[in-house]
């Protein structure tokens, strides 16, 4: 019978049992380990070639960042088979990655439910996709909340090592996790590994799971990875524009993330009067206020290019353009790695910026990366979110709130500033 096989057999008793016995399930997972040992799956492989890896799950942003990750795991095993496991979403921005030999969709918010429910439909995709192929290490680099799923599928796998940051990634900065954490984290992993405080950016997390494993780093920039048809679909679009293009990124991934798009407008009727085209970019969440923008403005100083391309056009288009003012997105973070300049538009206050930043500063985890840029942000939380606890980005809003601070004016005069960088 092959390990893979011998797989199958076990977890086709063992997902029965577990949902007619939930309480089993810790002595259980105990016994699937000892399992995985039987069939060979924790033992070193002798090989030339080995099988390596990577899941990351979330967002845009979070992907774009991984890039220089995925990059040096390649130059680190260079005749290694890399895996990479992306979210639907994510799929087409590392379709084209040169740095791995292939690229498996995993769509997590399919996988709720009781924990039996949820082992069964990561057994059928790991039997599927992954047993076969023998890992040797598994790496999960997100740092944040919601990488329990990331954190399953590299210990069901079968990967022998499995390195990345555990489930509670504030135990650094908020005192101990509980014992049940650290003994979750510690079995799911076997180099769980906990980052200092002064590592402040997440891009800068990704690479310390590396050095902190004994690999090594030999480039920190980013990377986007999109084709001549990419690149040729936005020339097109971006042919018959003789001027300055600033690409204008007017969503973000929460609503208090967001600079009302009435604002914005006051300051771009100012800044449309210098030698320039604002084209807007994003997804069919953004087409109101693209519509808004583009209605309000004068005829051939806007190109409304949202819900029209895709990610990787999209990537290509912010490459071949000047400027990016936005809000805090993932998208930014393409213009970054394009070296373009930004002018981004922050929620968090500035008075908060030294309040373990690689914990809760939102500005301090995802700034514009090795590119010029300038910075708004609002002084001070509003009085009702500062009579509240800590949270992520310091704005407990559900809608558009600390960030309508920032003035128009002060984007104007930011912007006067970038184009002097």
């Amino acid at each position: 019978m092959q390990p893979h096989e011998q797989l199958e057999k076990f977890f086709a008793n063992l997902v029965p049992y577990l949902k007619a016995n939930p309480e089993q399930v810790p002595e259980m997972m105990s016994e699937t380990e000892r399992e995985f040992e039987r069939a060979g799956y924790r033992e070193e492989i002798p090989s030339t070639v080995e099988n390596i890896l990577i899941v990351r799950l979330d967002a845009i942003g979070d992907m774009i960042l991984t890039s220089g990750f995925i990059r040096e795991v390649r130059a680190n095993f260079p005749r290694a088979r890399i895996t990479l496991i992306a979210s639907p979403l994510n799929f087409p921005l590392v379709e084209l990655c040169p740095y791995v030999n292939e690229v498996l969709i995993f769509e997590r918010n399919k996988f709720g439910g009781n924990f039996p429910d949820v082992l069964e439909k990561l057994v059928v995709y790991c039997r599927e996709n992954l047993w076969q192929k023998h890992f040797s290490i598994a790496f999960s680099p997100q740092w944040g909340s919601w990488n329990l799923p990331a954190l399953l599928l590299c210990w069901l796998s079968g990967a022998r090592e499995r390195i990345g940051y555990g489930t509670n990634p504030y135990k650094n900065y908020l005192g101990e996790p509980s014992t049940e954490e650290t003994a979750r984290d510690n079995f799911l992993l076997t180099k769980n590994i906990i980052v200092p405080q002064n590592v402040i950016t997440d891009l800068e997390k990704y690479f310390y799971l590396l050095t902190a494993s004994g690999f090594k780093i030999a480039q920190d920039n980013m990377e986007l990875f999109y084709g001549a048809e990419d690149f040729y679909r936005a020339r097109a679009l971006l042919q018959d524009i003789r001027c300055k293009k600033v690409i204008l990124g007017i969503g973000a991934g929460g609503a208090n993330r967001k600079y009302p798009v009435e604002k914005y407008l006051i300051a771009l009727k100012e800044l449309v009067k210098k030698d320039l085209v604002f084209v807007i970019v994003g997804g069919r969440n953004e087409l109101n206020d693209a519509n808004f923008i583009e209605k309000n403005l004068p005829n051939g100083k806007v190109l409304n290019l949202v819900g029209k391309t895709t990610l990787r056009e999209t990537e290509a288009i912010i490459g071949l353009s000047d400027f990016y003012i936005s809000n805090d997105t993932g998208v930014m973070h393409m213009a970054a790695t394009e070296k373009i300049p930004c002018l981004v538009l922050y929620r968090e206050a500035q008075d908060k910026e030294n309040i373990l930043p690689g914990a809760f500063s939102e500005f301090g985890r995802y700034p514009p990366w090795q590119t010029k840029a300038v910075i708004l942000r609002p002084d001070r939380q509003l009085e009702d979110c500062a009579k509240r606890g800590v949270i992520y980005g310091w704005c407990h809003s559900n809608e558009s709130h600390c960030i309508k601070q920032i003035e128009p004016r002060e984007i104007v005069d930011a912007f006067e500033v970038l184009e002097t960088l």
